[in-house]
């Protein structure tokens, strides 16, 4: 009878019970909570959170340069340029294949500009803002902000998001120079300085120093009310997120047992076993 036998998890026996049978005792002593729990301290969560607000300053630099809408001197446009393709050279290093693409680029950017400049003229300034907003609203919401990739998040598609902003902010200045300085300005901020930031992960203040306090000087060139917000973005993100993080940590209650699924473990193999 299967109240005298003793259930045995095996299959090599007969035994009284049906096929879907669980026996309580056996099951839920192989209950784990929290296994491998890893508990993040506030620093390391406030140094994580500097990486979305890079991405926040140089949206808000991108944006109030548009603002400001600076009277660009052919001078000013070389020189942004010559910042940009040695930027891009210094990241992905020097070669003759990198030369050729930003060669390649530049002639295609230079060339596009009075396109993009009456690109959207027949078109409203709401509905140009609006895709501008959802446009940047993408960029820094799938922006991959870690080192390994993740599926929810897109590198690709965040870039081609933040240029369809900038094409059309662009579309909506009276001046070449402008359109081309609008251009560069987003390819350095959202095509280069996503490399620079994965490239030194390690040594991020500095960088995260610079970008907040270039995007606090130009939001006082525009009007100090800008300013106040801008600070309580840095506080939200190094302070508050991370704190509340922290506290939440205490409420992490996953079980892990017999139910889960199997995973295969990487058991190091250096070579192919059927190349022989």
């Amino acid at each position: 009878m299967p109240g005298t036998v003793k259930f045995e998890k095996i299959l090599y026996r007969p035994q009284p019970y049906p096929d879907n049978h669980t026996d309580t005792e056996l099951f839920l002593s192989s209950l784990r909570r929290n296994k491998n729990l890893r508990l993040y301290t506030l620093g390391e969560c406030s140094y994580q959170g500097q990486f979305p607000l890079q991405q926040l300053c140089c949206t808000a630099s991108f944006i109030l340069l548009h603002l400001l809408n600076p009277t660009v001197s052919d001078g000013v446009l070389l020189v942004m340029t010559a910042v940009t393709i040695v930027s891009y050279l210094a990241v992905v290093g020097f070669s003759l294949h990198q030369l050729k693409t930003v060669t390649l680029l530049s002639g295609f950017l230079f060339g596009m500009a009075p396109i993009i400049e009456s690109l959207t003229r027949t078109i409203s300034d709401d509905t140009i803002y609006a895709m501008v907003t959802v446009g940047l609203l993408v960029n820094f919401a799938i922006q991959n902000y870690t080192p390994l990739p993740a599926d929810y998040m897109s590198t690709c598609v965040s870039l081609n998001a933040a240029i369809f902003s900038a094409v059309c902010l662009a579309s909506r200045l009276d001046n070449v120079n402008s359109v081309l300085l609008t251009m560069i300005v987003a390819i350095l901020f959202y095509g280069i300085l996503p490399i620079i930031r994965d490239r030194f992960r390690d040594r991020a203040l500095p960088l995260t120093g610079l970008l907040v306090l270039s995007t606090v000087c130009l939001a006082a060139l525009v009007s100090a009310v800008f300013v106040l917000p801008l600070c309580a973005v840095v506080v939200v993100c190094l302070v508050l997120v991370p704190l509340v993080f922290v506290r939440l940590q205490r409420h992490k209650d996953n079980i892990f047992g017999p139910w889960d699924e199997a995973a295969l473990k990487d058991i190091g193999c250096s070579r192919n076993i059927y190349s022989e």
